[in-house]
């Protein structure tokens, strides 16, 4: 078995208020909101387009809705505008003008990326369920690389294939054999290298893709 270096994760952990902003390149922001408002103040403190209003007033789900109100909601505290005007790609990821955005949500918090480069965010709660569920995403390499029992450990590689998903932003990708990382550094499809920037926010561990250096 060729013997390979170990993965040295870099963690920058955080202590999460109601909303986290905060720069993490020169080009890229995120947003953190754990979800403790009514929809109603969300359509009261934003001025969304008809036709978002509408595809977010067709869920049937509650907690959906207010997920999506509130990723709109940290986009809107990035920008610095209450008007926020979101429309969807073919492929399923939000767009707006001038900028590239991702969404990701837990049950009670959703974090947003934004920035004037493609980027990809997501955010996990870290369980136990994942120790059995590792080989369904990560390549043998990858295994090797790891420790295997260490919740942060798969919990980073999980996001990161999932930010680095939503930053390729194209279907059928197979996270095994599509998807590869090596501490900050991520490779799709064999050439597109990006940089990872991983949080840990106890009990989340998020991660940011983007195309830059990170700082």
């Amino acid at each position: 078995m060729t013997c390979l270096a170990r993965i040295k994760f870099n963690f920058q952990i955080l202590i999460m208020p109601t909303l986290l902003t905060k720069p993490i390149s020169n080009t890229v922001s995120i947003a953190v909101w754990q979800i403790t408002e009514t929809e109603e103040f969300f359509y009261s403190s934003l001025r969304l387009s008809c036709e978002d209003t509408e595809r977010i007033r067709h869920c049937k789900m509650q907690k959906v809705r207010l997920q999506k109100l509130a990723c709109r909601a940290a986009l809107a505290e990035l920008l610095g505008t209450k008007e926020i005007n979101i429309t969807y790609l073919k492929t399923g990821q939000p767009q707006i003008e001038n900028h590239s955005i991702s969404f990701s949500h837990t049950e009670k918090t959703v974090a947003v990326a934004c920035a004037k480069i493609p980027v990809g965010i997501d955010i996990e709660e870290m369980k136990p369920r994942i120790l059995s569920l590792y080989p369904r995403f990560m390549s043998e390499k990858e295994i090797e690389m790891c420790n295997i029992n260490n919740l942060s450990e798969l919990y980073y590689i999980w996001c990161a294939k999932e930010a680095m998903y939503k930053w390729f932003a194209k279907k059928n990708v197979d996270f095994i054999s599509d998807l590869f990382v090596n501490n900050n550094k991520g490779v799709i499809c064999n050439h597109l290298s990006v940089n990872l920037t991983p949080m840990v926010i106890d009990p989340f561990m998020m991660v940011v893709c983007s195309s830059e250096s990170n700082i």
